[in-house]
C-alpha cells in the first residue's frame, strides 16, 4: 500500500469547466514529482539525525578533571557540511597525565563517522600501552594503514600533559601545530609527520616543554584556519592574533 505524503485538491468553480483530461494528467504529473521531493526531504533529515548523533556519540559528553590542569573544549560544525570528520578525546593516563588526541578524517557523511569511530577506538586501545607521543602515532598509523579505506588519511595531533609539573609532550601525523600561549606571545610547536593512513613504518618527531603557571596550550583542526568569509580564508595570523589578544 501507498504511503500518503500529501493531498492535491484541485476545485473548478465553473460548471461547464470540470476538472478533468489535461489539466488531471497535469496535476498527477506535478503532484509526483512534489511527493518525490518530499520523500527526498524526509529521508535526508532522517540520515543527518542518524549521523548527528552518531557523531555527537563520539565526542566526550563532559571535559576532563585533572589536577593542575583547566581543560575545555568547543565544536562546532559547518553548516555547509552534513557531518564533518573532526574527532577529539581524553583520556587520564595510569599516572595522572592527561593524553588528548584531536583528529580529522577525511571525507564526510557516513564513511567520515565511521572513520571518527576508528580513530577514537585507536586512541582509546592504545593510548595507555603507548603513551609516549611518538609511540602512539607510529602505532596508531600501523593499524589505520591496515584498515582506513584506499585514498583516505587521518589527520592526528596527540599531547601528554602533566597537571602537576606542567611537563607537555605532542607529536603530529599531518595536522596543523598547536600554538602555547604565554604573556600574550603566541609560539606554535614545531611538530610534523606524515598523516595516519599513507604508509607503513612511519616515525614522529615529539616535542617537549614545560609549562608555567597561566600558560595554555591550544590544539585545533584546520576547519578554524580555513573558515571562509567571502572566499577569504580565516587563517593562521588571525588565529595567532585572537590568541594574543585573549590570552588571559
Amino acid at each position: 500500500q501507498a504511503e500518503i505524503l500529501g493531498t492535491l485538491t484541485l476545485v473548478s468553480l465553473d460548471p461547464d469547466r470540470p476538472v478533468a483530461g489535461p489539466t488531471l494528467e497535469a496535476a498527477q504529473s506535478i503532484a509526483g514529482q512534489a511527493a518525490l521531493a518530499l520523500d527526498n526531504a524526509r529521508l535526508y533529515q532522517q540520515q543527518k539525525q542518524f549521523l548527528d548523533s552518531m557523531q555527537h556519540s563520539l565526542l566526550p559528553r563532559e571535559d576532563p578533571v585533572s589536577e593542575g590542569l583547566d581543560v575545555s573544549a568547543v565544536y562546532a560544525s559547518s553548516a555547509r557540511m552534513e557531518v564533518g570528520g573532526d574527532v577529539y578525546d581524553f583520556l587520564e593516563l595510569a599516572d595522572g597525565r592527561l593524553a588528548v588526541v584531536l583528529g580529522d578524517v577525511t571525507g564526510h557523511g557516513i564513511d567520515a563517522a565511521a572513520d571518527m569511530a576508528m580513530a577514537k577506538f585507536v586512541f582509546r586501545s592504545l593510548a595507555r600501552e603507548n603513551s609516549a607521543p611518538a609511540d602512539f602515532l607510529a602505532a596508531a598509523n600501523e593499524i589505520v594503514v591496515e584498515e582506513i579505506g584506499e585514498g583516505k588519511f587521518i589527520t592526528m595531533l596527540y599531547v601528554t600533559v602533566d597537571g602537576r609539573d606542567g611537563e607537555l609532550a605532542c607529536a603530529s601525523a599531518g595536522h596543523p601545530p598547536p600554538r602555547v600561549v604565554r604573556s600574550g606571545e603566541v609560539v606554535p610547536l614545531g611538530v610534523r609527520g606524515l598523516a595516519l593512513g599513507i604508509a607503513p613504518g612511519q616515525e614522529y618527531e615529539p616535542e617537549r616543554l614545560r609549562l608555567e603557571p597561566g600558560d595554555a596550550a591550544v590544539l585545533f583542526t584546520d576547519g578554524l584556519i580555513e573558515a571562509r568569509r567571502d572566499g577569504e580564508l580565516y587563517g593562521e595570523e588571525r588565529l595567532d592574533a585572537a590568541l594574543a589578544a585573549n590570552a588571559g
